[in-house]
């Protein structure tokens, strides 16, 4: 793995997160201007990423059988970080809606936000497309294992959770896939759109990251909950070591085995503290809050680290 190059991708993208942080500092950012951001980034800055993927690379079986395996991986990933998480949080013996909170907030990472743009910038159209197909199967193990482990059982709408899986960016990697096995041959006109409009992704997301981190600071303070260590030190330094470990041991390609623990070692997802909202008996938000805070800024460091780390070890 490129070490420069990873570290010079965080740096960059640290730097625009500060930008963003500084301009919401300068000038109040309202909901409407938040809203209007998610929704270019998620509808069409990361389809296109996906799109660009699939238009401007030579589609082969080879690449539709690393989209079907990295998206078993990131099942298997997933389930797997969510018992590494419990069991530990069992040594500890965390109070039980506290540690549901911090098993969440430890084993799943901002793999979409964060993640797609961070790969597509390291590994190219490619890696783009195999981090949004990772980050489709996050949605999967999200809305059906984690949210009944939120809910202990309380049975949740099915109706819910099929809508949730009706976004733009897994429709994108559906109709990018399906062209690419019917040889559909998209015109020039929309690679260079998608190519370009790919290009918005990692910016826009990051400088909405900096406008949510002022927001937080600024509402929550830089003050940290007690046990903030579990969920950052899981997350951001467990896992992904764990990751490599396992991974050490299998026959995945070079280039897999990296994006799989560039991914391993993302922040923790900006979804949390709407789900805390929404499916814990204490509505409390806070903890994820402050914990989405943290993790972000200090993976600009764990990051590099973790990537550093892997190449020494492969």
């Amino acid at each position: 793995m490129n070490v420069t190059l990873v570290s010079t991708s965080i740096t960059v993208m640290g730097v625009i997160i500060a930008l963003g942080m500084l301009f919401a500092w300068k000038v109040p950012i309202s909901q409407d201007v938040k809203k209007v951001l998610i929704l270019i980034i998620l509808n069409i800055a990361v389809p296109s990423i996906i799109l660009n993927g699939v238009f401007n690379t030579d589609v082969s079986g080879n690449l539709l059988n690393q989209a079907f395996l990295i998206f078993m991986i990131s099942i298997i990933f997933h389930i797997g970080a969510l018992l590494f998480a419990w069991l530990i949080a069992k040594l500890f013996r965390f109070e039980s809606t506290l540690s549901k909170k911090l098993v969440v907030l430890a084993a799943l990472g901002n793999t979409g936000f964060i993640g797609i743009p961070l790969a597509a910038t390291i590994f190219g159209p490619v890696g783009g497309l195999l981090a949004a197909i990772f980050d489709a199967a996050l949605d999967l193990v999200l809305f059906t294992i984690v949210i009944a482990f939120l809910q202990s059982g309380s049975g949740m709408s099915i109706r819910s959770v099929l809508k949730s899986f009706i976004n733009v960016p897994l429709i994108a990697i559906t109709v990018g896939l399906t062209s690419a096995v019917v040889g559909f041959e998209p015109p020039a006109f929309a690679r260079q759109l998608t190519e370009h409009l790919a290009g918005l992704a990692a910016p826009l997301a990051m400088l909405y990251i900096g406008m949510l981190l002022q927001g937080l600071f600024k509402r929550s303070g830089v003050g940290a909950y007690r046990q903030i260590w579990f969920p950052l030190t899981v997350r951001l330094l467990a896992i992904p070591l764990m990751t490599m470990f396992v991974l050490s041991w299998t026959p995945l390609s070079a280039d897999l085995k990296n994006l799989v623990i560039i991914l391993s070692a993302m922040p923790t997802f900006t979804l949390s503290a709407i789900l805390f909202a929404r499916y814990l008996p204490d509505k409390d938000e806070n903890t994820a809050v402050i914990t989405i805070a943290y993790s972000t800024l200090l993976s600009l460091l764990t990051i590099p680290f973790i990537t550093w780390l892997a190449a020494v070890w492969f």
